[in-house]
């Protein structure tokens, strides 16, 4: 995958335009972040029909770095609530490790996350990690 490809990841995404976001999947892949884990694509159809519900996403691309078996993208996710969304429903779903973002408010997080490729270059592994600035001392 190229950074040009990611690019139409990152714009079939935002436009939640899942059909074009699957043609990107092995069949079998896997999505972990936040203490949980989505398996497959019709997994991942069911987290983000769930998770959309309740926030809005929206990618913001920053930088990408090549490798040999896959890439690293350093992004952006602005996660805006639009419906209250508790922890217990969260943990109850199995997605325990997420934060709620309250209806009305926008959070910026910084990830890096790193994508590994099958043979056909389609991504089998995505691993996301938050970015934690340092504090400032003082």
């Amino acid at each position: 995958m190229t950074e040009e490809d990611y690019h139409r990841y990152i714009a079939a995404f935002n436009a939640r335009d899942y059909d074009a976001l699957e043609t990107f999947f092995a069949d079998d892949f896997a999505l972990e972040n936040a203490g949980f884990r989505v398996q497959g694509k019709p997994a991942f159809r069911e987290f983000y029909a769930f998770f959309h519900q309740f926030c809005l996403e929206e990618v913001i691309f920053k930088e990408f770095f090549p490798g040999k078996n896959g890439f690293v993208s350093n992004v952006v996710i602005r996660f805006t609530g639009i419906r209250d969304l508790s922890a217990e429903v969260l943990a109850e779903k199995g997605y325990s490790g997420m934060s709620v973002v309250p209806e009305g408010v926008s959070v910026d997080v910084e990830f890096y996350i790193h994508y590994l490729l099958n043979p056909d270059g389609q991504i089998q592994y995505i691993k996301g990690a938050v970015w934690v600035p340092e504090e400032k001392k003082g």
